[in-house]
């Protein structure tokens, strides 16, 4: 029982340093949500994304014999078809047909759903429309070359890739949202890191934290009371006494 009292008097505790520290927790989300918010909408260049698919024919067989070990074989093709599309031999040729000057390694990605031999040719650029240009002439160079390179022959592309201005990144409320909250953290911790090494001694509470003794206790008055009542005094004593004021002057 004396546990959980103590727990609760440690989260009390806690609490009550958040509410003294709220100014520099409000600080620090703002500032930080701030700093998200011109980082998303003046720093971060948007990306767009555009994306074609196609389907290579591959070899068949009329045996039934053969047919699942067949369909295993055309999985493995297509994975291997996939690493094809983003390798240099490939993306490389894409670069020089647009007139590009930088590598499309890290912008293009070719994958398929699982026992399927649709392939999608995805691209991530920062113009819509490079984007678009990028993945349907990755497609072309792709069923140009797929006979030289694994020797299929049939390469259809299924639908050509589109226009999409609407940037996939950065996402506005994502990344204000983050801020926002790293901006919380940060405020905690800082208002728990200042109250741990202020040294001020405050509370009878903090006297006996470090084993001193209490003499006694002084009341707070507010300088304007102190002031007030400094004056009020004299009066008074200026009115019991108007003899000894005319002689003073």
């Amino acid at each position: 029982m004396k546990e959980s009292n103590e727990g609760v008097v440690d989260l009390r505790g806690i609490l009550s340093i958040f509410r003294k520290r709220l100014l520099m927790i409000i600080m620090s989300v703002v500032i930080v949500g701030c700093f998200g918010a011109v980082y998303t909408f003046f720093i971060a260049s948007p990306v767009y994304t555009a994306s074609t698919q196609l389907v290579a024919k591959l070899p068949t067989s009329d045996s039934s014999s053969v047919y699942a070990g067949q369909v295993t074989g055309n999985i493995q093709m297509v994975n291997t078809i996939n690493q094809v599309i983003v390798s240099p031999a490939i993306l490389d040729k894409v670069k020089n047909n647009l007139n590009l000057n930088t590598s499309l390694l890290e912008h293009v990605t070719a994958t398929n759903a699982t026992n399927s031999q649709v392939i999608n040719i995805t691209v991530r650029y920062n113009n819509p429309y490079t984007a678009q240009k990028i993945a349907d002439e990755t497609a072309k160079v792709f069923s140009s070359n797929a006979q030289n390179i694994l020797n299929i022959t049939n390469v259809s592309v299924l639908a050509g890739a589109t226009v999409n201005t609407t940037p996939v990144s950065p996402r506005p409320l994502l990344y204000i949202g983050i801020s926002v909250i790293i901006g919380l953290i940060l405020g905690l911790g800082l208002a728990l890191i200042r109250e741990a090494f202020n040294n001020k001694i405050v509370t009878e509470q903090d006297v006996e934290v470090i084993g001193l003794t209490l003499l006694g206790t002084t009341a707070f008055a507010k300088a304007k009371d102190f002031n007030s009542s400094k004056i009020a005094q004299a009066e008074n004593t200026r009115a019991q006494n108007p003899s000894r004021t005319r002689r003073g002057r």
